[in-house]
């Protein structure tokens, strides 16, 4: 049935010489899957890409959206709002001021005004059509949130956010900015909360993809998953595509069976090589494994930066546990730079663990308490068990002595 109707439009588009002043407008969101003598010149002889809406053009939707709206919003502030609409589309950008006129009818019927906070509110619901099915909906992660890794800060800030900041600088010198960063280190030390706060910090849009997520029984399923999350990347841009335990997706090919494991690795070089620029799209991944991952990943211009995010020093724990335990009534008798020294070895993780556990333990004893005691993180302290040990810290300190820029 479609062979046939392929072919009737086919012949009607042919005969059409014999019909002048007859012109044929097509539309689609698949061009790909066009059979490709439909797309021959003498049929459709021209092919005009849409593309998703710049800054600029952000604004001029939203000034066309809210003209019939009553609003309160400054030029400046709306100016702000199309800056961070990254990837939202006109219907997005449409949906959005309904959404905020919703908003300033709930929450006053008498004079229905729309302000910046309904707007803001209302982008927290509308998600834009090109991340809708991948984007992970992620908590507001600030860098004050994470303890320590004062130099893995500045680093991704350099490497993401000067370029976003300052795009004429890096013209100026005729360089390219970094297109991946590799953060490796042991389990529990803030790697995804620092990609998430790096996405947050910067304004861009964070796309998440567990390696093993991605990997199919169809053939060549795989390789189109990846396809498109660089594609919906890119509509998003600025954005951070997070590959948490990238190892399961860029496994070295020396010795490696798995047909379908090559196929995506070549096509995730493909993606960071291709004809189609990666423009103000970053890749950050994340492993404890960075022996396992193929080195032709690793080389310059795809892995740019090698970060090494290691367990936190007493310094960074004292922080941690700060910032774990500022909501937490805590009795007079609780010390944090002694707790900080007495988890040598915790991760960021264990000490979130361990916090919870010792405000577990205060409630276990009176339902009633009013505050977290001494006593009560050193009870928690026998529940948790470091994972880091000697081993753990030698494989990494060999590998950074061994390889590029690690």
């Amino acid at each position: 049935m479609e062979r046939r109707v392929v072919a009737t439009l086919l012949t009607c588009m042919d005969g059409l010489d014999a019909s002048p002043g007859v012109v044929v407008l097509a539309a689609t969101n698949r061009p790909n899957s066009l059979d490709p003598a439909l797309r021959r010149p003498g049929r459709l002889d021209r092919e005009i890409e849409i593309p998703i809406p710049s800054a600029s053009d952000r604004l001029s939707i939203l000034q066309k959206c809210l003209s019939p709206i009553p609003n309160a919003i400054s030029a400046e502030d709306l100016a702000t709002i199309a800056g961070k609409a990254h990837g939202y589309v006109g219907a997005d950008l449409t949906a959005l001021c309904k959404e905020a006129a919703l908003l300033a009818l709930h929450r006053s019927m008498d004079i229905a005004q729309v302000m910046i906070g309904d707007v803001h509110k209302a982008m927290a619901k509308i998600r834009p059509s090109a991340l809708r099915e991948i984007t992970l909906d992620i908590p507001r992660v600030l860098w004050s949130e994470i303890g320590g890794q004062g130099m893995i800060k500045q680093q991704l800030k350099e490497a993401v956010e000067w370029p976003l900041q300052h795009p004429e600088a890096f013209v100026r010198m005729g360089i390219r900015p970094p297109k991946g960063i590799l953060l490796y280190g042991p389990p529990g030390c803030s790697k995804t909360l620092t990609a998430k706060a790096l996405a947050t910090e910067g304004g861009m849009n964070f796309i998440a993809i567990k390696g093993p997520e991605l990997f199919s029984k169809w053939v060549g399923e795989s390789e189109k998953a990846i396809q498109s999350i660089f594609s919906k990347a890119r509509a998003a841009a600025p954005s951070v595509v997070f590959f948490d335990e990238i190892d399961a997706v860029a496994s070295s090919r020396q010795g490696s069976s798995s047909g379908v494991g090559d196929r995506v690795l070549s096509q995730l070089l493909n993606e960071l090589d291709g004809i189609e620029p990666l423009k103000k799209v970053i890749i950050v991944a994340a492993t404890n494994r960075p022996d396992l991952i193929d080195s032709a990943l690793m080389r310059p211009g795809r892995i740019d930066r090698i970060l090494y995010v290691g367990p936190p020093d007493c310094t960074a724990r004292e922080e941690i546990l700060r910032i774990h335990t500022r909501k937490m009534p805590l009795a007079e008798d609780v010390n944090i730079k002694e707790l900080a020294n007495l988890t040598d070895r915790f991760s960021g993780a264990e000490l979130a663990a361990y916090c919870r556990e010792a405000a577990l333990c205060a409630i276990q004893e009176d339902y009633n308490t009013k505050s977290v005691a001494r006593r009560h993180f050193n009870s928690a302290l026998g529940m948790i068990t470091p994972q880091i040990d000697d081993q753990m810290l030698d494989f990494f300190d060999h590998y950074r002595k061994t390889h590029r820029g690690a």
